[in-house]
């Protein structure tokens, strides 16, 4: 570790580099974080796009780390620059929210509306541009400070991990619950500002070093915090007309307008519901009169909308509706007409704050009619809600003649292959759990289940509409009628059997997320549905072919093999990461503060992992006139070697009884941030050049691999090759590392 500091100048300017150098990986931990949240708050927030921004991010993070210092500016690497860079990424954050904020104003596309994949991906792209060139720029900058010090490799990422980490926490466990987005970016611009002001002060300063950059923090954070605050509500404001309230809570942004008498809902960015509708009819009704009497519901999602007040119009006894975000039940309290909220007091209303798959785990008493009103299969997170896992779970907690339902978007007419796949895919992993299965027509699906025969015949639904009194305006007696008697219903059955080329969605196999993904691009690109069926036939050969003019590449020159080592150590730890979060999720729920621990604990393996290279290096040094690289070569084959192992026993773990603790998911996280960490410094200590020059490239080439884990592993290899080839893909990566070292 870096010796503290002394009133020596080569101490002093150690320590700078260092402090800058965890500003930078706060900064860009702290920025990465609320950018893709607003991010996903403006567009469409499916797993392509989280895995794009990510992808994105990274890969403009290795241009200024790789690139801009290959263009040889001189008297680039002092404190002088380094403290302008920290100023305009003070400067460039708040501004960059507030170009997401208008982005769909200046691309002309309503709040709600998709926007074209194109023109959106274009969009991201610029607008991440800014902030992350010039993190990266720092990074080397500050790292070559640091290493004409004498300073590691080693030392240099542990500072910027120790950053990082130190923001992860603020975010996950403080600024997400006491700040806005603007304040967030102002206090975090705050922190450069003190942190320039340290690099820039000189040695005859009148007050103390360590004064000055606590009062450049208190002066800047006095205006900032209520600024931020206002910024925050009029860029809000603007991009929502008629915003009658805005929050944000660690599930995401929600939005709510008021025209009229009409509340509209909006979760990050999608339309939720609206008041007034008749929707709720059709998700609540068709399974209440499918059942003969029943009794207990379990509603998950979907109550604030309409559906606890349609099943209350039956003679329930109990309604036990679970929600994952607390913000909506009490915005719902505040802004939802007086008659919509009073259904919450209800005393026949259990109102459950948590993971709904979580609940169903563990709930302790059975159903009569168990009713999902969750948004499709559009994530990893959503997906876990449609597998045959799920499934079968909710069966052990329904009563004997108990109902599941959920729905899906449709069409009325025509099915295009990509939404016969996506449905077909859910209608077979449900059928495999439920003998009978009925599927009703309509721009939404709705597919009820159950151990027994289901009536199909109107008269009966009919009959048992008029018996319990329950007064409707959409699911009357002749819309029964024509939703059980019309050819389409016979018709979409056979659909639904006959088409081809679908696989059951598993949770260690989440295919569905990938059929909705190419159902969501086929609205922008039609002309790609060949190329996606084909990517289905993806398999581990392909992953091998790949890999071979790798090794044959690397194997040319030496230089070239320890960047492909680094990037397919960047790309390993970023796939390990996206499955250790998958996996948590399907066996405990969605809990944040959890998962922000698991990612938290991938941070604290890199910095761990990087100390652990730099002590080893240390007590390796070579005699005068000798070079590490053997050494270095040696350790890095081993951490290769551990890479491989971790895959395949990531694979036994998920699969054994251990992993349903808790913390089994966060050791994980840890040794496989752990590994990537080790990479970091030995292969610049592998390297011929000078070590400070190497440190850029190879940073560049660890976030251009990660840059290929974040897009490929959450939009293709884990929900087509499933997590267990995954694993088995990665070892395969790790193996290929190995023989390049060779």
């Amino acid at each position: 570790m870096p010796s503290p500091p002394s009133c020596s100048g080569r101490s002093r300017a150690t320590t700078r580099a260092f402090v800058s150098l965890a500003a930078i990986g706060f900064t860009s931990t702290v920025a990465q974080v609320v950018l893709t949240r607003e991010l996903m708050a403006t567009f469409y927030g499916n797993e392509l796009l989280f895995g794009l921004v990510l992808a994105l991010w990274m890969a403009w993070v290795a241009v200024g780390a790789w690139g801009v210092p290959r263009l040889r500016v001189q008297h680039a690497y002092t404190p002088d620059v380094i403290a302008a860079g920290l100023i305009l990424l003070a400067l460039a954050f708040p501004a960059q929210i507030a170009l997401v904020r208008d982005a769909r104003s200046l691309l002309h596309v309503t709040p709600g509306a998709f926007v074209e994949f194109r023109r959106m991906v274009l969009a991201i792209t610029l607008i991440l541009a800014p902030l992350c060139v010039l993190a990266g720029f720092l990074f080397t900058a500050s790292a070559r400070l640091a290493m004409r010090e004498s300073q590691t490799a080693g030392q240099v990422y542990v500072w910027e991990s120790i950053g990082a980490v130190i923001g992860g926490a603020a975010f996950s466990f403080a600024f997400i619950h006491w700040l806005d987005p603007f304040q967030v970016a102002f206090l975090t611009g705050a922190l450069n500002l003190a942190t320039a002001t340290t690099l820039v002060l000189p040695r005859s300063a009148t007050l103390p070093r360590r004064v000055v950059p606590i009062l450049v923090l208190a002066i800047s954070l006095v205006p900032g915090l209520p600024a931020g605050h206002l910024l925050n509500e009029r860029t809000l404001h603007h991009q929502w007309p008629d915003m009658v309230f805005a929050g944000d809570s660690p599930y995401g942004r929600l939005v709510v307008q008021a025209r009229h008498s009409q509340r509209i809902f909006f979760e990050n960015g999608l339309l939720t519901f609206e008041t007034q509708g008749t929707f709720p009819e059709e998700v609540v009704h068709f399974p209440l009169l499918a059942h003969p009497a029943p009794k207990s519901v379990l509603l998950i999602g979907g109550g604030v909308a309409g559906d606890l007040r349609e099943i209350l119009k039956h003679p329930i006894q109990q309604v036990t509706y679970v929600e994952l975000d607390p913000l909506l039940i009490q915005a719902a309290r505040t802004h939802l007409p007086p008659a919509d909220a009073a259904v919450l007091n209800d005393p026949r209303v259990h109102i459950v704050l948590s993971d709904g798959r979580r609940y169903v785990k563990t709930a302790p008493q059975r159903f009569d009619v168990v009713i999902l009103d969750l948004p499709e299969p559009a994530t990893g997170s959503l997906n876990r809600f449609y597998t045959i896992e799920f499934f079968k779970e909710v069966r052990r907690i329904l009563n004997p003649d108990g109902i599941f339902s959920l729905g899906l978007p449709s069409a009325e007419n025509y099915w295009s292959p990509e939404l016969a796949r996506r449905n077909s895919s859910i209608y077979r992993t449900l059928h495999a759990v439920f003998p009978e299965i009925i599927v009703l027509p309509g721009e939404h699906n709705f597919f009820l289940a159950s151990g027994q025969p289901l009536p199909t015949n109107p008269a009966v639904l009919i009959h048992r509409l008029h018996t319990r009194h329950v007064a409707t305006r959409r699911v009357t007696p002749t819309y029964i009628e024509y939703i059980l008697t019309t050819d389409r219903f016979a018709q979409m059955r056979k659909e639904l059997e006959s088409t081809s080329g679908v696989r059951l969605n598993r949770d260690l196999t989440p295919i569905c997320y990938y059929y909705d993904l190419v159902l969501w691009l086929s609205f922008f690109h039609p002309n790609l549905r060949s190329l996606f069926e084909n990517v289905t036939l993806f398999n581990l050969w392909w992953i091998a072919a790949a890999l071979l003019p790798m090794i044959l590449l690397g194997r040319l020159r030496t230089r070239w093999a320890i960047l492909l080592v680094v990037s397919g150590t960047g790309l390993a730890e970023m796939v390990f990461e996206i499955m250790t979060l998958l996996a948590f999720q399907t066996r405990h729920g969605y809990a944040y503060a959890e998962l922000s621990l698991i990612v938290m604990a991938f941070m604290g393996g890199l910095t761990l992992g990087a100390a652990t290279s730099d002590r080893i290096l240390t007590r390796w040094a070579p005699a005068a006139g000798g070079t590490m690289q053997p050494r270095a070569r040696r350790v890095l084959i081993a951490v290769q070697v551990a890479v491989t192992l971790y895959s395949l026993g990531f694979l036994a773990i998920i699969h054994s009884p251990a992993s349903a603790l808790a913390f089994t998911f966060p050791l994980l996280a840890l040794a496989a941030g752990h590994l990537t960490g080790m990479t970091f410094p030995l292969a610049v200590a592998f390297m011929r050049e000078d070590a400070s020059d190497a440190i850029g490239t190879l940073y560049g080439a660890d976030l251009i691999g990660g840059c290929v884990g974040a897009l490929l592993g959450a939009a293709l290899l884990i929900p087509i090759l499933g997590i267990p080839h995954t694993c088995i893909a990665m070892a395969l990566v790790g193996l290929a590392n190995m023989i390049l070292l060779l």
